[in-house]
């Protein structure tokens, strides 16, 4: 039961990743501060989480990233999403509410 846990969590954690970068281009500490921030703290994400799904992001082309310089030393790497992390993020959101009104219909139903 665990792994279907963490498969939904991982998933959502994706599909909540694509919407915020969808937004605007974002660095990684701006999205742990959109999942504090959006839940009212009630949710949030370690950076060491975060990280190896932007990667995989990056790699499978749905996400690229770029360095921008913020002020003298320091560079900050920006994610943005790309047409196909758009793509796969429509197809999550559809995926994630079809799912959700099948689990309701199941837990509104009177057969037990």
């Amino acid at each position: 039961m665990k792994s279907i846990e963490q498969n939904i969590k991982k998933s959502i954690i994706e599909m909540l990743i694509l919407k915020f970068i969808n937004e605007s281009d974002k660095y990684g500490y701006q999205i742990t501060q959109e999942f504090k921030k959006r839940s009212n703290g009630k949710f949030s994400i370690l950076e060491g989480s975060m990280y190896p799904i932007l990667y995989r992001l990056t790699d499978e082309k749905c996400i690229s990233s770029y360095e921008k310089k913020v002020g003298v030393r320091q560079t900050r790497i920006y994610y943005h999403i790309e047409e196909l992390g758009k793509e796969r993020l429509f197809q999550m959101i559809e995926e994630y509410q079809a799912t959700i009104k099948t689990v309701d219909s199941l837990l509104a139903s009177n057969d037990t």
